[in-house]
Protein backbone atom coordinates (compact mmCIF):
# COMPACT_ATOMS: atom_id res chain seq x y z
CA UNK A 1 0.00 0.00 0.00
CA UNK A 2 2.99 2.50 0.65
CA UNK A 3 4.24 1.23 -2.18
CA UNK A 4 1.31 3.03 -4.01
CA UNK A 5 1.26 6.07 -2.25
CA UNK A 6 4.19 7.81 -4.32
CA UNK A 7 1.87 7.55 -7.36
CA UNK A 8 -1.33 8.57 -6.43
CA UNK A 9 0.22 11.78 -5.11
CA UNK A 10 1.94 12.07 -8.01
CA UNK A 11 -0.78 12.02 -10.23
CA UNK A 12 -2.29 14.37 -7.90
CA UNK A 13 0.04 16.67 -8.15
CA UNK A 14 0.22 16.70 -12.09
CA UNK A 15 -3.82 17.08 -11.82
CA UNK A 16 -3.14 20.39 -9.82
CA UNK A 17 -0.57 21.56 -11.67
CA UNK A 18 -2.55 20.92 -15.32
CA UNK A 19 -5.73 22.94 -13.63
CA UNK A 20 -3.51 25.65 -12.57
CA UNK A 21 -1.93 25.76 -16.00
CA UNK A 22 -5.60 25.67 -17.29
CA UNK A 23 -7.07 28.78 -14.80
CA UNK A 24 -3.74 30.91 -15.99
CA UNK A 25 -4.45 30.28 -19.17
CA UNK A 26 -8.22 31.39 -18.76
CA UNK A 27 -7.45 34.39 -16.82
CA UNK A 28 -4.96 35.26 -19.86
CA UNK A 29 -7.68 35.10 -22.24
CA UNK A 30 -10.15 36.99 -20.40
CA UNK A 31 -7.35 39.73 -19.93
CA UNK A 32 -6.91 39.55 -23.73
CA UNK A 33 -10.22 39.33 -24.82
CA UNK A 34 -12.14 41.60 -22.29
CA UNK A 35 -11.64 45.19 -20.36
CA UNK A 36 -9.71 45.12 -17.04
CA UNK A 37 -12.11 44.44 -13.69
CA UNK A 38 -11.00 47.09 -12.28
CA UNK A 39 -12.68 49.17 -15.01
CA UNK A 40 -16.17 48.31 -13.47
CA UNK A 41 -17.58 49.05 -9.86
CA UNK A 42 -18.91 47.14 -6.75
CA UNK A 43 -22.54 47.53 -7.96
CA UNK A 44 -24.64 45.28 -9.49
CA UNK A 45 -25.22 46.50 -12.41
CA UNK A 46 -21.62 47.02 -13.47
CA UNK A 47 -20.63 43.39 -12.16
CA UNK A 48 -23.59 42.16 -14.34
CA UNK A 49 -21.83 44.04 -16.98
CA UNK A 50 -18.61 42.22 -16.03
CA UNK A 51 -20.58 39.09 -16.02
CA UNK A 52 -21.69 39.42 -19.65
CA UNK A 53 -18.29 40.94 -20.92
CA UNK A 54 -16.90 37.38 -19.51
CA UNK A 55 -19.80 35.11 -21.22
CA UNK A 56 -18.79 37.83 -24.68
CA UNK A 57 -14.69 36.12 -23.83
CA UNK A 58 -16.18 32.98 -23.80
CA UNK A 59 -17.80 33.07 -26.92
CA UNK A 60 -15.31 34.27 -29.39
CA UNK A 61 -13.13 30.94 -29.12
CA UNK A 62 -16.44 29.34 -30.48
CA UNK A 63 -16.74 31.74 -33.24
CA UNK A 64 -12.84 30.32 -34.44
CA UNK A 65 -14.42 26.36 -33.81
CA UNK A 66 -17.32 27.61 -35.92
CA UNK A 67 -14.71 28.83 -38.55
CA UNK A 68 -12.66 25.95 -38.40
CA UNK A 69 -15.46 23.44 -39.05
CA UNK A 70 -17.17 25.13 -41.98
CA UNK A 71 -13.68 26.14 -43.43
CA UNK A 72 -14.05 22.55 -45.20
CA UNK A 73 -17.26 22.60 -46.49
CA UNK A 74 -15.90 25.82 -48.30
CA UNK A 75 -12.90 23.94 -50.49
CA UNK A 76 -16.06 22.33 -53.00
CA UNK A 77 -18.22 25.47 -52.82
CA UNK A 78 -15.81 28.49 -52.93
CA UNK A 79 -18.96 30.95 -51.83
CA UNK A 80 -19.00 30.02 -48.32
CA UNK A 81 -15.76 31.79 -48.17
CA UNK A 82 -17.98 34.86 -48.16
CA UNK A 83 -20.04 33.94 -44.94
CA UNK A 84 -16.58 32.91 -43.37
CA UNK A 85 -15.09 36.26 -43.99
CA UNK A 86 -18.63 37.80 -42.72
CA UNK A 87 -18.76 35.81 -39.36
CA UNK A 88 -14.88 36.75 -38.82
CA UNK A 89 -14.98 40.05 -39.67
CA UNK A 90 -18.24 40.68 -37.32
CA UNK A 91 -16.78 38.59 -34.54
CA UNK A 92 -13.81 40.36 -34.60
CA UNK A 93 -15.58 43.79 -34.20
CA UNK A 94 -17.55 42.51 -31.35
CA UNK A 95 -14.36 40.99 -30.03
CA UNK A 96 -12.87 45.01 -30.16
CA UNK A 97 -16.06 46.48 -28.67
CA UNK A 98 -15.68 43.88 -25.44
CA UNK A 99 -12.00 44.76 -25.23
CA UNK A 100 -13.65 48.51 -24.69
CA UNK A 101 -15.85 47.63 -22.60
CA UNK A 102 -18.67 48.63 -24.93
CA UNK A 103 -20.73 45.27 -23.80
CA UNK A 104 -24.27 45.59 -25.61
CA UNK A 105 -22.41 46.84 -28.56
CA UNK A 106 -20.40 43.45 -28.80
CA UNK A 107 -23.35 41.31 -28.20
CA UNK A 108 -25.45 42.64 -30.69
CA UNK A 109 -22.80 42.95 -33.12
CA UNK A 110 -22.05 38.81 -32.15
CA UNK A 111 -25.53 38.43 -32.55
CA UNK A 112 -25.49 40.57 -36.06
CA UNK A 113 -22.53 37.95 -37.35
CA UNK A 114 -24.46 35.08 -36.97
CA UNK A 115 -27.46 36.64 -38.74
CA UNK A 116 -25.62 37.92 -41.53
CA UNK A 117 -23.08 35.04 -42.15
CA UNK A 118 -26.48 33.06 -42.58
CA UNK A 119 -27.99 35.73 -44.52
CA UNK A 120 -25.30 35.64 -46.62
CA UNK A 121 -24.95 31.86 -46.74
CA UNK A 122 -28.60 31.88 -48.00
CA UNK A 123 -27.98 34.59 -50.71
CA UNK A 124 -25.16 33.07 -52.26
CA UNK A 125 -26.58 29.56 -52.56
CA UNK A 126 -25.33 29.15 -56.60
CA UNK A 127 -28.38 27.26 -56.60
CA UNK A 128 -31.14 28.82 -54.60
CA UNK A 129 -32.90 27.38 -51.28
CA UNK A 130 -32.29 23.59 -51.69
CA UNK A 131 -34.52 20.92 -49.56
CA UNK A 132 -31.11 20.76 -47.46
CA UNK A 133 -30.88 24.19 -46.50
CA UNK A 134 -33.96 24.74 -44.52
CA UNK A 135 -32.24 23.22 -41.40
CA UNK A 136 -30.53 26.67 -41.70
CA UNK A 137 -32.81 28.84 -40.48
CA UNK A 138 -32.64 26.98 -37.58
CA UNK A 139 -29.10 28.16 -36.77
CA UNK A 140 -30.94 31.77 -36.62
CA UNK A 141 -31.63 30.11 -32.94
CA UNK A 142 -28.21 30.26 -32.34
CA UNK A 143 -28.40 34.10 -32.67
CA UNK A 144 -31.56 34.09 -30.30
CA UNK A 145 -30.41 32.21 -27.56
CA UNK A 146 -26.58 34.52 -27.58
CA UNK A 147 -29.30 37.13 -27.44
CA UNK A 148 -30.61 36.07 -24.42
CA UNK A 149 -27.10 35.56 -22.64
CA UNK A 150 -25.46 38.89 -23.49
CA UNK A 151 -27.85 41.21 -24.01
CA UNK A 152 -30.96 42.65 -21.90
CA UNK A 153 -34.34 41.46 -21.67
CA UNK A 154 -36.19 43.81 -22.95
CA UNK A 155 -34.40 43.02 -26.49
CA UNK A 156 -35.87 39.51 -26.77
CA UNK A 157 -38.83 40.04 -27.89
CA UNK A 158 -37.64 42.29 -30.68
CA UNK A 159 -34.26 40.07 -31.70
CA UNK A 160 -37.37 36.77 -32.11
CA UNK A 161 -39.13 39.26 -34.11
CA UNK A 162 -36.60 40.24 -36.30
CA UNK A 163 -35.27 36.43 -36.80
CA UNK A 164 -39.12 35.15 -37.77
CA UNK A 165 -39.33 38.00 -40.07
CA UNK A 166 -35.90 36.92 -42.00
CA UNK A 167 -36.86 33.55 -42.12
CA UNK A 168 -40.11 34.85 -44.14
CA UNK A 169 -38.10 37.05 -45.73
CA UNK A 170 -35.61 35.16 -47.06
CA UNK A 171 -37.98 32.26 -47.91
CA UNK A 172 -40.18 34.41 -49.70
CA UNK A 173 -37.54 36.89 -51.75
CA UNK A 174 -34.79 34.08 -52.53
CA UNK A 175 -34.91 31.68 -55.43
CA UNK A 176 -36.03 28.22 -54.80
CA UNK A 177 -34.71 24.68 -56.04
CA UNK A 178 -37.38 23.30 -58.38
CA UNK A 179 -37.33 20.08 -56.26
CA UNK A 180 -38.20 22.42 -52.87
CA UNK A 181 -40.97 23.86 -55.14
CA UNK A 182 -41.92 20.95 -56.72
CA UNK A 183 -42.36 18.98 -53.03
CA UNK A 184 -44.10 22.20 -51.87
CA UNK A 185 -46.76 21.52 -54.99
CA UNK A 186 -46.89 18.06 -53.95
CA UNK A 187 -46.89 17.27 -50.42
CA UNK A 188 -48.09 20.47 -49.14
CA UNK A 189 -50.34 21.92 -52.00
CA UNK A 190 -48.10 24.58 -52.84
CA UNK A 191 -48.83 26.10 -48.58
CA UNK A 192 -44.79 26.74 -47.66
CA UNK A 193 -45.64 27.49 -44.25
CA UNK A 194 -45.07 23.66 -42.83
CA UNK A 195 -41.54 24.04 -44.47
CA UNK A 196 -40.92 27.18 -42.52
CA UNK A 197 -42.72 26.03 -39.02
CA UNK A 198 -40.05 24.27 -37.38
CA UNK A 199 -37.87 27.46 -37.62
CA UNK A 200 -40.16 29.82 -36.00
CA UNK A 201 -41.71 26.95 -34.10
CA UNK A 202 -37.83 26.80 -32.37
CA UNK A 203 -37.60 30.77 -32.34
CA UNK A 204 -40.80 30.69 -30.56
CA UNK A 205 -39.52 28.02 -28.12
CA UNK A 206 -35.90 29.50 -27.77
CA UNK A 207 -37.31 33.10 -27.14
CA UNK A 208 -39.47 32.13 -24.60
CA UNK A 209 -36.50 30.35 -22.79
CA UNK A 210 -33.71 32.84 -23.28
CA UNK A 211 -36.29 35.24 -22.02
CA UNK A 212 -37.38 33.10 -18.92
CA UNK A 213 -33.58 32.60 -18.16
CA UNK A 214 -32.86 36.59 -18.36
CA UNK A 215 -36.22 37.42 -16.31
CA UNK A 216 -34.60 34.88 -13.51
CA UNK A 217 -31.03 36.43 -13.63
CA UNK A 218 -32.86 40.20 -13.52
CA UNK A 219 -35.09 38.54 -10.64
CA UNK A 220 -31.87 37.53 -8.70
CA UNK A 221 -30.29 41.00 -9.50
CA UNK A 222 -32.98 42.40 -7.87
CA UNK A 223 -33.15 40.34 -5.00
CA UNK A 224 -29.19 40.46 -4.76
CA UNK A 225 -29.72 44.43 -5.46
CA UNK A 226 -32.71 44.52 -2.06
CA UNK A 227 -30.36 42.35 -0.21
CA UNK A 228 -27.53 44.52 -0.99
CA UNK A 229 -29.19 47.21 -0.22
CA UNK A 230 -30.41 45.85 2.62
CA UNK A 231 -26.93 45.02 3.75
CA UNK A 232 -25.80 48.61 3.15
CA UNK A 233 -29.17 50.05 5.40
CA UNK A 234 -27.71 47.75 7.65
CA UNK A 235 -24.05 48.73 7.72
CA UNK A 236 -25.12 52.53 7.28
CA UNK A 237 -27.36 52.04 10.50
CA UNK A 238 -24.61 50.18 12.24
CA UNK A 239 -21.83 52.94 11.20
CA UNK A 240 -24.30 55.81 12.77
CA UNK A 241 -24.66 53.37 16.06
CA UNK A 242 -21.05 53.10 16.15
CA UNK A 243 -21.16 57.28 15.51
CA UNK A 244 -23.48 57.87 17.98
CA UNK A 245 -21.70 55.48 20.65
CA UNK A 246 -18.35 57.76 19.83
CA UNK A 247 -20.39 60.89 20.41
CA UNK A 248 -22.05 59.76 23.63
CA UNK A 249 -18.24 58.82 24.69
CA UNK A 250 -16.80 62.01 23.70
CA UNK A 251 -20.17 64.00 25.08
CA UNK A 252 -19.44 61.97 28.62
CA UNK A 253 -15.32 62.81 28.29
CA UNK A 254 -16.31 66.51 27.77
CA UNK A 255 -18.91 66.36 30.84
CA UNK A 256 -16.23 65.20 32.57
CA UNK A 257 -13.48 67.35 31.98
CA UNK A 258 -15.66 70.80 32.43
CA UNK A 259 -17.09 69.08 35.44
CA UNK A 260 -13.39 69.14 36.77
CA UNK A 261 -12.42 71.94 35.84
CA UNK A 262 -15.34 74.12 36.66
CA UNK A 263 -15.09 72.15 40.56
CA UNK A 264 -11.14 73.22 40.65
CA UNK A 265 -12.41 76.91 39.52
CA UNK A 266 -14.49 77.05 42.37
CA UNK A 267 -12.19 75.83 45.01
CA UNK A 268 -9.91 78.53 44.23
CA UNK A 269 -7.68 76.93 40.77
CA UNK A 270 -7.89 79.90 38.83
CA UNK A 271 -5.36 78.39 36.68
CA UNK A 272 -7.71 75.38 36.27
CA UNK A 273 -8.55 75.17 32.31
CA UNK A 274 -10.54 72.49 29.94
CA UNK A 275 -8.62 70.79 27.35
CA UNK A 276 -10.61 70.12 24.64
CA UNK A 277 -9.97 68.82 21.18
CA UNK A 278 -12.00 66.97 18.41
CA UNK A 279 -14.97 67.06 20.83
CA UNK A 280 -18.22 68.46 20.14
CA UNK A 281 -18.14 70.35 23.65
CA UNK A 282 -14.54 72.14 22.57
CA UNK A 283 -16.50 75.23 21.75
CA UNK A 284 -17.99 75.39 25.08
CA UNK A 285 -14.50 74.69 26.69
CA UNK A 286 -13.49 77.34 25.00
CA UNK A 287 -16.01 79.52 26.13
CA UNK A 288 -15.00 78.26 29.79
CA UNK A 289 -11.40 78.62 29.13
CA UNK A 290 -12.14 82.53 28.40
CA UNK A 291 -14.39 83.37 31.06
CA UNK A 292 -11.78 81.54 33.29
CA UNK A 293 -8.92 83.93 31.86
CA UNK A 294 -11.10 86.88 32.29
CA UNK A 295 -12.02 85.91 35.59
CA UNK A 296 -8.45 85.39 36.71
CA UNK A 297 -7.42 88.64 35.48
CA UNK A 298 -9.96 90.40 37.30
CA UNK A 299 -9.17 88.35 40.62
CA UNK A 300 -5.13 89.15 39.48
CA UNK A 301 -6.02 92.66 39.26
CA UNK A 302 -8.32 92.93 42.59
CA UNK A 303 -5.50 91.21 44.24
CA UNK A 304 -2.72 93.51 42.91
CA UNK A 305 -5.05 96.20 44.14
CA UNK A 306 -5.49 95.47 47.74
CA UNK A 307 -1.57 94.88 47.68
CA UNK A 308 -0.91 98.40 46.71
CA UNK A 309 -3.20 99.32 48.85
CA UNK A 310 -1.88 97.59 51.52
CA UNK A 311 1.70 98.45 50.71
CA UNK A 312 1.02 102.33 50.24
CA UNK A 313 -0.47 102.04 53.81
CA UNK A 314 2.47 101.02 55.16
CA UNK A 315 4.80 103.44 53.27
CA UNK A 316 2.23 105.76 54.51
CA UNK A 317 3.39 104.79 58.20
CA UNK A 318 6.63 104.91 58.01
CA UNK A 319 6.36 108.42 56.08
CA UNK A 320 4.45 109.74 58.90
CA UNK A 321 6.87 108.44 61.30
CA UNK A 322 9.87 110.02 59.57
CA UNK A 323 8.05 113.40 59.81
CA UNK A 324 7.90 113.31 63.20
CA UNK A 325 11.31 112.48 63.50
CA UNK A 326 10.79 109.27 64.33
CA UNK A 327 13.54 106.14 62.85
CA UNK A 328 13.00 104.76 59.26
CA UNK A 329 11.47 101.41 59.24
CA UNK A 330 12.48 98.84 56.50
CA UNK A 331 9.85 97.98 54.33
CA UNK A 332 9.74 94.75 53.17
CA UNK A 333 9.30 93.77 49.62
CA UNK A 334 5.84 93.84 48.32
CA UNK A 335 6.40 93.65 44.88
CA UNK A 336 4.25 96.62 44.09
CA UNK A 337 4.77 100.30 42.79
CA UNK A 338 5.65 101.10 46.59
CA UNK A 339 9.33 99.13 46.03
CA UNK A 340 9.90 101.75 43.87
CA UNK A 341 8.72 104.75 46.04
CA UNK A 342 10.31 103.43 49.12
CA UNK A 343 13.93 104.30 48.29
CA UNK A 344 12.90 108.07 47.66
CA UNK A 345 11.41 108.36 50.94
CA UNK A 346 14.70 106.85 52.12
CA UNK A 347 16.71 109.45 50.39
CA UNK A 348 14.34 112.17 52.10
CA UNK A 349 15.04 110.63 55.34
CA UNK A 350 19.53 110.56 54.61
CA UNK A 351 18.73 113.88 53.08
CA UNK A 352 17.03 115.26 56.47
CA UNK A 353 19.70 113.80 59.03
CA UNK A 354 22.68 115.45 56.70
CA UNK A 355 20.44 118.66 56.91
CA UNK A 356 20.07 118.61 60.75
CA UNK A 357 23.97 117.66 61.56
CA UNK A 358 24.84 120.33 58.26
CA UNK A 359 23.01 122.83 60.72
CA UNK A 360 25.05 122.37 63.94
CA UNK A 361 27.98 122.12 61.98
CA UNK A 362 27.02 125.73 60.27
CA UNK A 363 26.33 127.05 63.44
CA UNK A 364 29.62 125.68 64.96
CA UNK A 365 31.15 127.13 61.88
CA UNK A 366 29.48 130.93 62.42
CA UNK A 367 30.10 130.92 66.47
CA UNK A 368 33.97 130.21 64.82
CA UNK A 369 33.98 133.28 62.12
CA UNK A 370 32.32 135.73 64.74
CA UNK A 371 35.45 134.85 67.15
CA UNK A 372 37.53 135.64 64.49
CA UNK A 373 36.22 138.45 64.23
CA UNK A 374 36.60 139.86 67.18
CA UNK A 375 40.20 138.35 67.33
CA UNK A 376 40.56 140.35 64.07
CA UNK A 377 39.27 143.63 65.36
CA UNK A 378 41.22 143.33 68.93
CA UNK A 379 43.92 142.13 65.99
CA UNK A 380 43.71 145.67 64.08
CA UNK A 381 43.29 147.70 67.81
CA UNK A 382 46.67 146.30 68.82
CA UNK A 383 48.37 146.97 65.40
CA UNK A 384 46.97 150.64 65.48
CA UNK A 385 48.57 150.47 69.11
CA UNK A 386 51.82 150.06 67.60
CA UNK A 387 51.77 151.62 64.65
CA UNK A 388 51.27 154.63 66.85
CA UNK A 389 54.24 153.45 69.29
CA UNK A 390 56.49 153.26 66.22
CA UNK A 391 55.74 156.90 64.90
CA UNK A 392 57.58 157.67 68.36
CA UNK A 393 60.70 157.97 67.97
CA UNK A 394 62.23 159.26 71.06
CA UNK A 395 60.55 156.85 72.97
CA UNK A 396 61.35 155.58 76.27
CA UNK A 397 62.58 152.30 77.53
CA UNK A 398 59.17 151.68 78.59
CA UNK A 399 57.54 152.19 75.41
CA UNK A 400 59.77 149.78 73.73
CA UNK A 401 58.76 147.31 76.59
CA UNK A 402 54.94 148.06 76.06
CA UNK A 403 55.18 147.87 72.34
CA UNK A 404 56.95 144.20 72.64
CA UNK A 405 53.47 143.47 74.96
CA UNK A 406 52.05 145.01 72.42
CA UNK A 407 53.51 142.46 69.65
CA UNK A 408 53.63 139.71 71.70
CA UNK A 409 49.46 140.04 72.08
CA UNK A 410 49.05 140.32 68.58
CA UNK A 411 50.94 136.81 67.91
CA UNK A 412 48.91 135.35 70.37
CA UNK A 413 45.94 136.64 68.36
CA UNK A 414 47.51 135.54 65.14
CA UNK A 415 48.05 132.18 66.70
CA UNK A 416 44.48 131.76 68.28
CA UNK A 417 43.14 132.97 64.37
CA UNK A 418 45.25 130.54 63.04
CA UNK A 419 43.74 127.73 65.15
CA UNK A 420 40.07 129.22 64.80
CA UNK A 421 41.18 128.79 60.60
CA UNK A 422 42.02 125.07 60.85
CA UNK A 423 39.00 124.32 63.20
CA UNK A 424 36.59 126.29 60.37
CA UNK A 425 38.59 124.15 57.72
CA UNK A 426 37.60 121.27 59.78
CA UNK A 427 34.25 121.55 59.63
CA UNK A 428 34.34 122.73 56.58
CA UNK A 429 35.35 118.89 55.18
CA UNK A 430 32.72 117.28 57.91
CA UNK A 431 30.15 119.49 56.22
CA UNK A 432 31.33 119.02 52.24
CA UNK A 433 31.41 114.82 53.38
CA UNK A 434 27.23 115.54 54.86
CA UNK A 435 26.78 117.38 51.41
CA UNK A 436 28.10 114.37 49.44
CA UNK A 437 25.80 112.16 51.29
Amino acid sequence: MHDHMPGISGLENAARTQEHSWSRLVRAWLRFSGPARERFSSSLEDQERLRRSRVLSALFPLILVAILVIIPTAIPVPTYWISIATLFGLGLVAFVCNRAALINLSGLFLVFAIDATITVLMITLPTGIRNSNIPDFDLLLLATLVGGIVLPRRVLLFLALFHMLLIIALFTFLPHDPLLTREIQVNQGGFAYSELSDALLLQMIGTALAWLNARSVDFALARASKAEDLAEAQRVLNEQARLQVEQKERLEYGIEILKEAHARFANGDYRARAVLHDNELASLAASFNLLADRLNRIARTAQDQSSLEMAFQQLFAIQEEVVYGGPLRPLPPTGTLVDRVYPWLKQYYLFRQAYNRCGAVIEKARFALTRQKAALVELIAVLDQIRGQMRLDNSSPQMHATTLDLLAQAQSLCRQIEEQGKTGLQEAKQLDQMLKI
